[in-house]
């Protein structure tokens, strides 16, 4: 027998031998662990569909009770109740229509939180068919027949609602047409709320299809939510009529139909019950995939597995055969090769080192950034899906909170050059940097856009927050053309205490700033400034003014009210809530004079510069265009020639002592009632009735000035034949009865 080229016993042959083993010992682990688990491949795969059911049912039962709580705390919040108690009275002169603005601002808040999902949150007021979002207010017809658009989803839909025996509903997903910038169409789940005894709803439009594509995933199999009882509130395929089998009472399962497999799973909360449908072919094509997969990857691992055992037994016995031969020639070369060997190692070593502090880099980023996100949720009281925050050491010291807000000028950043984003993160930078220092745990982080926070954290705060606040004052005070930085500082806070009811604290505080040109410090709340709105009077004289185009007049009284707002030190959100309120009684006369397109455009896009109104001087410059704008137009549409308005107003000024009605006009002119009053309409934006009041009450203001005449006889020689009506009708429009006019306008002469 010839010798074989090499030995049995050598290092080569017996690792060869050892790969081998192990290689036929796991190839038949394989083949056996795969015969065992091959009749229960279908059944895991039931398990998988089931867990990921209850994974999305799980998730969308905690989002709907958040929603739900959100709704109802909303419905129950005091601007709410109060405002459809005003509405309810059904009496205009009692309604503030200056309540929904913290009512808006809320919306806004809660619908630009990303994680909640919502689209947009209405709240429908019954009494007055009236309507509020997070755009605004106006008639709930038009918002729901124009603006959030889907059958059944009209008016009578939510007005039925009201009707209904429940508290909280989810309603079928529809594909609702919105008017926005972008003109989208987009599929909304509602969710309404309500409570026995208040005459109004609150509706929650939920984004649809990111809920399921955030809970369950877009590549899963058809999903589906059932209401308790029976309709269909969401289906993944968008159906008109998802066909879902009949199930069982129990409440988790599965039912083989039409050889589709439909898993559900029915919530004990909610009554709701989800569903999923998995074809059969799908499962036996994944069993069968799953098979040949593992047959192929079976054969391929054996071969892969003997060619790496023969170059790895040759790789092993090749050093350590180099190694025994330089150690019988005692070669040095052959030693100073194997020290080079563990110098390799030993670089090796350093750059898995370095990648391994890299990696704790990487990790206390992240950290950092965990942290910033913990206090962030304890300021707003965000709940989180992971878990309650582990509080840091440091919360166990008393705190204060300052919150800096920022005021940016657009204009001179455009300018220089400079976006807001970089200012704000400059800024933050250098409060950190100041705070950091006197402060051993003051964090800061940037709550909003233009908003940051800073907790910091010790004994006796307040003399060294005032020292550094006041250093930051200098710094900020140097770029006022830029922006303006309001700190408001919250009460010292005991360890433990609740970061949200600081942080809230901050936030009232910041909105009583003043109309000053420097940096403004508020420790303490300010005294009520009382509200800034003008009287009846002044409101029916502003209108008159502005509908006749008298923009001097208007202006007048609107300059009047920001020096007296200026005296008594009004906040600068007072300032601005003056100015939304009176720029939009503007653009409405404009738009009910019917003045060019062209010059609505152009008043609403002024609208933006009151963003940048930050002192007394600037709302005046702002009145000063904005008001003869609107008031020239209003003016040159009022001086357009028409015969038949000039006849009719002419006829009333010349008749109105007269019992004047509308047929009596309307013959007198030739015309048919009808087409009277929508021509006059149409062209003044005032109806017949109020053209007449208006008229009347103008004289009879002239004769309770200048002449001694009675109340019932100046009513009787401007046209009323009852002075009960005359009086109702004068302080209707005027807001005092002709003697309180008389008195008052005897007292300011």
């Amino acid at each position: 027998m010839p010798p074989l080229p090499f030995k049995v016993n050598s290092l080569f042959v017996k690792s060869m031998i050892s790969f081998v083993a192990i290689i036929v010992l796991l190839a038949s682990f394989n083949f056996l662990s795969f015969a065992f688990f091959k009749t229960t491949i279908e059944r895991e795969i039931i398990q998988n569909n089931r867990v990921s059911l209850e994974h999305a049912a799980d998730r969308y039962e905690k989002h709907l009770a958040i929603i739900k709580n959100l709704l109802f705390k909303l419905y129950q919040n005091e601007s709410v109740v109060s405002f459809g108690r005003q509405l309810t009275a059904k009496d205009p002169a009692q309604v503030n229509y200056l309540k929904p603005a913290d009512m808006i601002e809320q919306l806004r808040r809660d619908v630009g939180n990303p994680f909640l999902y919502l689209d947009n949150i209405l709240v429908y007021f019954n009494a007055a068919a009236y309507a509020v979002d997070k755009n605004g207010t106006g008639d709930a017809d038009r918002l729901f027949s124009q603006f959030y658009v889907s059958e059944p989803y009209d008016l009578p839909y939510w007005k039925g609602q009201l009707t209904l025996p429940y508290t909280s509903e989810l309603h079928p997903s529809r594909l609702f047409s919105i008017v926005a910038p972008d003109k989208t169409s987009k599929r909304l789940l509602p969710m309404s709320v309500k409570l026995p005894g208040y005459n109004y709803l609150v509706v929650g439009l939920l984004d649809a299809d990111r809920l399921f594509e955030t809970f369950y995933g877009k590549e899963g199999p058809g999903f589906a939510i059932v209401h308790a009882g029976g309709g269909v509130l969401f289906d993944s395929a968008h159906a008109e009529s998802p066909a879902i089998p009949a199930l069982p009472g129990d409440t988790q399962g599965y039912v083989v139909n039409d050889n589709i497999y439909t898993f559900y799973l029915k919530s004990p909360e909610s009554g709701l019950t989800y569903t999923t449908s998995v074809p059969y072919a799908s499962i036996a094509a994944q069993i069968h995939k799953l098979r040949l997969t593992l047959i192929a990857l079976s054969v391929l691992a054996v071969a892969i597995a003997a060619a790496a055992s023969v170059v790895f037994s040759r790789k092993i016995g090749r050093p350590v055969k180099q190694i025994i031969d330089s150690l019988k020639q005692r070669s040095p070369e052959a030693v100073r090769s194997s020290i080079y060997e563990f110098t390799l190692i030993n670089e090796i070593s350093r750059e898995l080192i370095q990648e391994r502090n890299d990696i704790h880099d990487d990790l206390l980023n992240k950290t950092s950034l965990l942290t910033d996100f913990g206090y962030m949720s304890k300021l707003k009281k965000i709940a989180t899906a992971s878990g309650e925050w582990k509080e840091p050491l440091e919360r166990l010291l008393p705190f204060r909170i300052v919150l800096f807000q920022f005021h940016f000028r657009n204009a001179p950043l455009e300018t220089a050059h400079v976006s807001a984003d970089a200012l704000t993160y400059a800024a933050r930078e250098c409060v950190d940097l100041m705070l950091s220092g006197p402060f051993e745990f003051s964090r800061t982080i940037q709550t909003e856009s233009n908003q940051l926070v800073s907790i910091v954290y010790g004994e006796a705060l307040e003399r060294g927050l005032e020292h550094a606040l006041g250093l930051l004052k200098t710094i900020f005070d140097h770029d006022t053309g830029h922006y303006l930085v309001t700190a408001s500082v919250s009460s010292a806070f005991p360890a433990g205490a609740d970061f949200n009811q600081a942080y809230m604290q901050t936030l009232d505080r910041v909105k009583q700033a003043r109309l000053l040109g420097e940096m403004q410090l508020l420790w303490e709340d300010a005294p009520p400034s009382g509200h800034f709105v003008f009287t009846a009077e002044q409101e029916q004289e502003f209108y008159v003014n502005m509908q006749e185009g008298n923009g001097a007049a208007g202006g007048q009284l609107i300059g009047r009210m920001l020096e007296f707002m200026h005296k008594k030190e009004a906040f600068r959100a007072q300032f601005r809530v003056f100015a939304l309120s009176v720029t939009a009684k503007i653009v409405k006369i404009a738009e009910k004079a019917k003045v060019e397109p062209g010059k609505i455009e152009q008043l609403s896009a002024m609208l933006g510069e009151l963003e940048e109104c930050l002192s007394y001087d600037d709302y005046t410059r702002f009145f000063d265009r904005f008001v003869p704008l609107a008031a020239d137009a209003v003016k040159r549409k009022r001086e357009e020639k028409d015969p038949v308005v000039e006849f009719f107003v002419g006829y009333l000024e010349s008749h109105y002592n007269e019992d004047l009605s509308l047929d009596s006009v309307a013959d007198r002119m030739n015309m048919s009632s009808n087409y009277l009053s929508a021509y006059i309409k149409e062209k003044t934006g005032t109806n017949f009735s109020d053209h007449l009041n208006s008229v009347r009450i103008r004289e009879a203001k002239f004769m309770l000035v200048r002449t001694p005449l009675s109340v019932q006889d100046i009513g009787e020689k401007i046209g009323y034949r009852n002075v009960t009506s005359f009086i109702r009708m004068f302080k209707k429009i005027t807001g005092l009865t002709p003697g309180d006019y008389r008195k008052r306008s005897a007292l300011e002469s």
